[in-house]
């Protein structure tokens, strides 16, 4: 295991140990300390003082003269760098269409979604079946609990606070699933 070094520094720390630089910016006359990629490449550099530095980063882009679908696609890449051409299944495939699951499956449109004991609840708090939840539902059964267990509003219940933070993180969940 390699231990990383603690920086001093916050933002900015040299980057040219053993070497001395001038500061590329015209007219200054400071060391180079710091280093500016000078395009996309990432391959050369101008060194800078760390006031032009700045200056430098502020005003550079990285995807400048990149058009936005490029810039999307390659930011893709650039995020989800490992991908696998192997997709396992362990040897059984529950969506093929075996008669033997269908007793376990609802018997309602929402086949598939899956709910965690906390979305549950806020189906309880709802006043909401399974069997009803669809999106435009959803929001019609939220929108009246949220009137009916508001902080703000129910003051005198002491549980109303604890029900509407159960009631939000159980409606952002559930409408993510079923959107």
């Amino acid at each position: 295991m390699v231990k990383r070094k603690n920086r001093h520094s916050k933002y900015f720390a040299p980057q040219n140990e053993n070497q001395y630089h001038v500061c590329d910016h015209p007219g200054c006359n400071k060391a180079g300390e710091y280093r500016a990629p000078k395009d996309r490449r990432l391959k050369e550099y101008y060194w800078f003082c760390l006031e032009h530095v700045q200056q430098y980063n502020a005003k550079w882009n990285y995807y400048d003269g990149v058009a936005a679908d490029e810039e999307a696609e390659e930011d893709l890449r650039r995020r989800f760098k490992f991908s696998s051409r192997i997709r396992y299944n362990f040897g059984f495939d529950f969506d093929a269409g075996y008669s033997i699951f269908d007793d376990f499956l609802p018997n309602s449109g929402n086949q598939g979604v899956r709910l965690t004991p906390d979305e549950r609840e806020g189906l309880k708090i709802m006043e909401l079946e399974y069997e009803e939840m669809n999106v435009s539902s959803l929001k019609k059964a939220y929108k009246k609990a949220v009137k009916k267990y508001h902080p703000d509003i129910n003051t005198a219940d002491a549980a109303a606070e604890e029900k509407f933070k159960i009631l939000s993180t159980a409606y952002k969940s559930l409408l993510a699933k079923l959107s």
